[in-house]
């Protein structure tokens, strides 16, 4: 068999294998696990096409899990990537997850209220920049939750830069060009 029926085998035979997860064929999934035992070039296929359909599926699977746990397990915490910038919404999520312990009424009214704002947070975090600005957009509020919040804001903020720095490392590198044979 030359280079080219090689690889036209590799190719139909990961074909035939994609077919077979996508109808729960397990029979045909274990005979053609056991051809790729011996043949490393179709078990890396085979890897390379669960590698696909994770990261395909894994979307709607962490969705499911994230639904159910904030329905049924309200004080279990879902912590999704940041899609962008901190937000308002972010920052009071964190804190109705984690109240300090004697903020009044209407700091949790309040917080409950911009749970649902999309504005991203300044840049400036120092308290009185910080209180300025929460209050000139959503109000007056007691001192002691501009502080909670302001420690909270602190938390995501770095939790989100830590994630980014972790992706930015963590993504799969090309190969160089003279590594293919």
């Amino acid at each position: 068999m030359n280079s080219n029926d090689r690889s036209l085998w590799v190719d139909l035979t990961a074909a035939r294998y994609l077919a077979a997860i996508e109808q729960d064929d397990f029979d045909t999934q274990l005979e053609l696990w056991r051809v790729a035992a011996t043949d490393p070039d179709l078990e890396a296929a085979f890897h390379e096409i669960h590698a696909g359909v994770i990261e395909e599926q894994g979307g709607a699977v962490s969705a499911a899990v994230g639904a159910a746990v904030e329905k049924h397990l309200t004080s279990g915490e879902v912590v999704r990537q940041a899609a962008g910038p901190v937000t308002v919404a972010d920052v009071a999520d964190e804190l109705f997850r984690h109240a300090p312990d004697r903020l009044p009424a209407a700091a949790h009214a309040l917080n409950e209220r911009l749970r649902a704002a999309a504005e991203p947070l300044p840049a400036d975090l120092g308290l009185t920049a910080l209180e300025a600005w929460a209050e000139a957009i959503f109000g007056a509020a007691p001192t002691e939750y501009w502080r909670a919040f302001r420690e909270a804001a602190l938390k995501v903020r770095m939790r989100a830069s830590a994630e980014s720095e972790f992706r930015l490392a963590a993504r799969r590198a090309k190969p160089a060009t003279g590594d293919r044979p």
